[in-house]
Formats: C-alpha cells, structure tokens, sequence
C-alpha cells in the first residue's frame, strides 16, 4: 500500500498521475452514464402526464417516473462503488482495473444505498435552513460529507457510519479538508462548462464533452480518496512516543 500524500497539494498531482496512468476509472461512468441516459431518453415522453389531454394516464405516467428513479439510482450506485473502489485501488496499488469496481459494488453497494438516503436526508435538512442562514447550510453539507463515499466503500462502513466517519475528519482536519473543498467546486464547474460547451459540436461534440466531464468527475474522485485516506491514517495512528 503507497504511503498517503504528506499534504494537499501532493494529493492533487498524485491524483493527476494516477488518472493518467489509469485512465480506465473513466469507463464505468461512461458506460453508466450511456445507459441510463438511453433509459431516461425512452421513458420521458411517458412520464408526462396532462389532465384532459390524453397524453397518458396518470399511472403510466408515475409507473414511468419510478423506474426512471431506480434506474437513475441503481446507476449512481454502480458509478459510485466502480468510480470509488478503483480510486481506491490506484491510491493502494498504483494500478486498477474494472474488477476492482467489481469487488466495490458486490461488497459496498449496501452500505453506499443507505449512505444515498441519509445523505438525501441530510440535504432536505440544509435545504430549510438555507433560508435562515443564507446558504451557509448547503456549503457545511457539502463540507462534512465529502468523505462520506470513500468511507463507506474503501473503509467499508455502514451507510449512517460512513457520514459520521466524514463529519468527524471534516471537523477535525479543517484546513485540507476546506481547501480540497474549494478546490474541486472550482475543477468540477470549469470541467462542467468545458463539456458543455464542446457538447455543441456537431456529432463527436455530445460525445468528447462527456469523455471531458467524467475525467473531471473520475479526478475529482481520486482527489477526495486520496485526502480521506492521509487524513483517515493521520486520525488513527497513535501519537509519537515521547
């Protein structure tokens, strides 16, 4: 296993280097991405429903409207344990293969369900009290859940467990933990509209803008693996002897 990086700055060009020696963590988000985007293409027309117009019923269209919400859930689910274990698995090993987000998802996938709905949860809660504290509450959702993915698919923690596990590194290891924050708010906007923006060449413009937008969800990914690992081993280890 590679020693953790000794500080931020040297997570994200560790990151960098792991994504371009394996650049293969792409591929499960983009095969995901390409399937449920198929599946959302074919069921929207019958997710909508007009009273008095006959477009179509009322229960066809919320029958529609649930499978779209599992499918794009059992999608999220997959990218994550694939995305997540193979991060994990370059940081271990230095190299990762598709068997590693294998391994993640028939090993994680529970754990990373219930981290969904706690999250969900969570996020309803910062929602309402965005409007008393101006947004503030939005901003600490995403600060101390930000490990909540590694922990409960590289630290293999229940769902509940894997939020705690993040809230507690968040509050205790504030300086990294803000500035790889930031840091990946400012990489995935910038990726964000550099994919949409090649999205409007004709024919391979849809197509490279989604290659562009997973290498930056794909680094993004090993960055917040990389620092929850440094800091995860720097909560346990025991203090130097005197």
């Amino acid at each position: 296993m590679q020693s953790p990086p000794p500080n931020v700055e040297s997570t994200f060009s560790r990151s960098w280097d792991l994504l371009t020696k394996n650049v293969v963590i792409i591929v499960p988000g983009l095969v995901i991405g390409f399937v449920v985007g198929v599946i959302d293409y074919l069921l929207a027309p019958h997710t909508e429903y007009i009273a008095g117009y006959g477009v179509t019923t009322w229960w066809s269209a919320a029958s529609a409207s649930i499978v779209l919400v599992l499918v794009t859930l059992a999608g999220f689910i997959l990218a994550q344990c694939y995305t997540t274990g193979m991060a994990g698995a370059a940081w271990q090993r230095g190299t990762t293969t598709l068997a590693d987000g294998t391994r993640a998802f028939e090993r994680d996938a529970a754990n990373v369900f219930v981290a969904i709905i706690g999250l969900l949860v969570a996020l309803i809660v910062a929602i309402v009290l965005s409007f008393a504290t101006l947004g503030i509450a939005g901003l600490l959702y995403f600060y101390f859940f930000i490990y909540t993915f590694p922990a409960a698919i590289i630290g293999e923690r229940p769902g509940f467990a894997a939020m705690g596990d993040s809230f507690r590194i968040a509050a205790r290891r504030v300086a990294p933990t803000l500035i790889v924050t930031i840091m990946i708010a400012v990489i995935v906007i910038v990726g964000r509209l550099i994919g949409m923006t090649l999205a409007f060449i004709p024919l391979i413009g849809p197509i490279i803008g989604a290659i562009v937008i997973q290498l930056v969800l794909s680094y993004v990914t090993l960055v917040v693996v990389g620092e929850y690992l440094a800091l995860r081993d720097a909560l346990v280890k025991p203090p130097p002897a005197a």
